[in-house]
């Protein structure tokens, strides 16, 4: 949004730089992108008069001038101009100027005619983007004046790139009224017009049907306009706020808007047909805007229509067959409040956007609507004539927005911004348009209307750190009070210092995906807007996703992939929905290349088991691996759950084949999921001092029944070994020769140690034979000799 900086002296009296206003909006909190300077642009041009014009003796289209610009001596000019005479005066762009439009002012030779500068015309100035010769000044122009001073160019044009939360400010009171608030100057009253009411010229008859998009409407008969050009001083607000002049009753309106941030519009009267009705759309009318674009409307749309048709698209875009053209001499002038989220739902389905949207989808002051559309009936009446009859209004717009307060301690903002709140603080907010009321600590705001943005304590801490300045703000965290108990965020930290390389897949997936390893039990959420059908349910489960981006990386050759995401799988539940957090990991291909100490191996089950378990112990925390053939979409005989103390915290195993194929994918996948927010709090690391007595190793070999279970067999070890032992493990495994058909033979190998004597013969006989017994007893095991 471009503001001429004359046009913002009319509501504040500003008397700072253009570059200490752009410092001032930057503090503010509004971006600013540049800053033109028009009169600066064309410095070095001045008021000249012809004093003579021949032709040029070689080319027909040339003229030779002699130009007074007050110096000694008249200089001559080379002009292809035929506009001009003798006695005219027009701006001379002088040698060394740098114009507008880039051209550099050098001496030079014209077919053979010295030429000591340029006649300009407007576009050479920047003042039009066509013209039909130079531009001749006034006879009372004084000669050798700068041009850029004597038509009172604007000074400067801010460019602004206004947040979307700030609407108040998609206008020049709008920051006119932050300047002046910073600055402590007063703001202009605004200019309060009320036309005549001409008692012939009926109200129009308006009915709102969709009062919840449609708070407020007002609507005017105008009678007897002559349509014309807007007046010069108007059109050049307009161009230099980068709108372009279209009418004079066009021209009234976007000049208003951009003045108050109201956006209003015209109907032609004479081509309405009855009333008008702001309502919801039926679905498949047309619409033929302004812009030219012809529309099928989707039932609800917002739209402002006639008895035959619909004329608005609602805080849009008006109808082209009623728009107001040069032959227009009644009109049906309409301000409104419109609900901003309608307004940005409909924009963005048929990407239509206008200056009027973008006001309205941020949210306009209430209170402007009827102060607006007074202000625009006097001017067009002053400007173009005719007579207004009264005001049809729907709705209340003083009920929009009232009574809306914010109560929140001082403190608490303080704390968040980490820096004290000073009463003088209070005083800018307050010429901002906020009530505001301290005693003590206790803080309470109350919102003006014209502010949709604010309406929590956190919304005050913004507007507090724009009046203190962002750059006075420490650039430290500000202590906050944890509101729930601190965990360790190591997750994907931990798991990639294993070697494996963090991902993010998509939490959208096909439905046919999500059967792949859950069950169909009515739980899936699924998506009303799909961008495709393969992104149509929320994920209940992260090995869909992992094993896309693997196809991805296998099938660009690289020899095996190691994969890890920590993310949120969903499912619907009868109060709403859950968003578990999970970290999960896949294996697939290569685990080692070839090398000089090994060769080339592919990845199994206990490179990811052994991962996991990395993982688990990094966290304090150990975990069980219970053969389970039941997890859906893995393989069985291959697959696990996870026990982390008695908690069921995760699944492990490798991907059925089938669905593996269906990926694209030839080798082994091995996939493992942890349930985070199951998992239980890890003891506290001791200080173990080291032990001053040697510990003692001893080796037992057993025949077990092939389907034993090695986690089932080490507990027997670690409940009957007793208070000595320090470690248990499977060391060996073996079938073959010797080893009787369904047995296997199995190696396990424990640890005793005492901190305070060293360990006998008897300690370790006595460990040896409860363990064998143990053996016995649970599995039916025998020890082989």
């Amino acid at each position: 949004m471009k503001i001429p900086f004359s046009w913002l002296k009319k509501h504040v009296a500003l008397t700072a730089t253009p570059a200490q206003i752009a410092d001032d909006l930057v503090r503010l909190g509004h971006e600013v992108e540049g800053v033109e300077m028009p009169r600066a642009a064309v410095k070095g041009v001045r008021v000249g008069l012809i004093e003579s014009k021949i032709p040029h003796p070689d080319a027909d289209k040339l003229s030779l001038l002699k130009v007074n610009i007050g110096e000694a001596e008249p200089l001559s000019i080379v002009c292809g101009a035929a506009n001009m005479d003798a006695g005219d005066k027009v701006p001379v762009a002088t040698i060394g100027t740098c114009l507008p439009n880039g051209l550099s002012i050098k001496k030079g030779k014209i077919r053979g005619e010295v030429s000591f500068g340029m006649c300009c015309s407007e576009v050479e100035l920047g003042l039009a983007e066509d013209s039909d010769g130079l531009l001749i000044l006034p006879a009372d122009a004084p000669v050798g004046a700068e041009v850029g001073e004597y038509l009172e160019l604007e000074e400067a044009v801010f460019d602004l790139s206004i947040t979307p939360n700030r609407g108040d400010c998609m206008n020049v009171r709008g920051i006119a009224r932050d300047l002046a608030a910073d600055a402590n100057l007063p703001l202009a009253e605004i200019e309060q017009s009320f036309a005549d009411i001409n008692d012939t010229v009926a109200a129009p008859a308006v009915s709102v049907s969709a009062g919840q998009d449609c708070p407020v409407y007002l609507a005017r008969n105008i009678q007897g306009v002559t349509v014309a050009d807007s007046p010069a001083w108007m059109q050049t607000a307009l161009l230099l706020a980068g709108m372009r002049p279209v009418n004079g009753i066009v021209d009234v309106l976007n000049y208003i808007m951009l003045d108050l941030g109201q956006p209003m519009h015209a109907f032609d009267a004479d081509k309405l047909e009855g009333g008008i009705s702001v309502r919801s759309a039926i679905g498949e009318e047309n619409f033929s805007a302004l812009d030219g674009r012809e529309l099928k409307l989707n039932a609800g749309d917002l739209v402002v229509s006639d008895n035959s048709s619909v004329i608005a698209l609602a805080g849009i875009m008006g109808s082209e067959p009623t728009g107001v053209t040069d032959a227009t001499t009644n009109i049906v002038l309409e301000s409104a409040f419109f609900r901003p989220a309608r307004v940005s739902e409909t924009r963005r389905i048929y990407a239509m956007v206008s200056e009027a949207s973008m006001r309205f989808e941020r949210g306009v002051d209430p209170l402007m609507v009827e102060i607006a559309m007074q202000r625009a009936t006097a001017l067009i009446i002053e400007l173009f004539g005719g007579s207004a009859g009264e005001i049809t209004c729907c709705g209340n717009a003083d009920a929009i927005n009232a009574g809306r307060s914010i109560c929140c301690p001082v403190s608490g903002i303080a704390t968040r911004l980490g820096v004290d709140i000073p009463q003088a603080a209070d005083d800018v907010l307050g010429r901002m348009g906020f009530g505001v009321s301290r005693s003590k600590d206790r803080l309470e705001v109350t919102v003006p209307s014209f502010r949709h943005d604010v309406s929590i304590p956190e919304d005050l801490s913004e507007e507090y750190a724009r009046i203190i300045g962002f750059d006075a703000i420490p650039a430290i965290l500000p202590p906050l009070a944890a509101t729930s108990p601190v965990r360790q965020e190591r997750s994907i930290h931990d798991a990639v210092t294993g070697g494996f390389l963090q991902v993010v897949s998509y939490a959208f997936i096909s439905a046919d995906e999500q059967r792949l390893f859950v069950a169909d039990d009515g739980r899936d959420i699924e998506l009303e807007n799909p961008i495709s059908d393969a992104m149509s349910v929320m994920r209940r489960s992260p090995w869909p996703g992992l094993l896309n981006i693997a196809r991805h990386n296998l099938n660009r050759q690289q020899p095996g992939v190691l994969l890890v995401e920590q993310g949120r799988i969903y499912a619907r539940t009868d109060a709403g929905h859950d968003e578990i957090n999970t970290i999960s990991w896949l294996i697939a291909g290569q685990a080692q290349s070839d090398e000089w100490y090994g060769s080339t191996r592919q990845a199994d089950f206990f490179d990811l088991k052994g991962a996991v378990e990395t993982w688990l112990s990094l966290r304090g925390l150990s975990g069980r691996f219970i053969a389970d053939d039941s997890i859906q979409g893995l393989q069985a005989g291959q697959s696990a759950k996870v026990l982390v103390g008695r908690t069921e915290a995760g699944r492990i195993g490798r991907v059925d084949g089938d669905i593996a194929a269906g990926f694209d994918i030839d080798v082994p996948v091995f996939v493992a999921e942890i349930n985070l927010d199951i998992l239980p709090t890890a003891k506290k690391a001791k200080f173990m001092p080291l032990p001053e007595f040697p510990g003692v190793e001893r080796d037992l070999v057993f025949l077990f029944d092939k389907n034993t279970s090695s986690d089932a067999i080490l507990n027997a070890v670690k409940s009957s070994a007793g208070k000595l032992l320090t470690d248990a493990r499977i060391f060996d495994r073996y079938e073959g020769k010797g080893v009787p058909e369904g047995k296997v033979s199995l190696g396990v190998r424990f640890a005793l140690q005492d901190a305070k004597r060293t360990l006998t013969q008897e300690d370790s006989d006595a460990a040896s034979a409860s363990i064998i017994a143990a053996m016995e007893k649970r599995f039916g095991a025998s020890l082989r000799g």
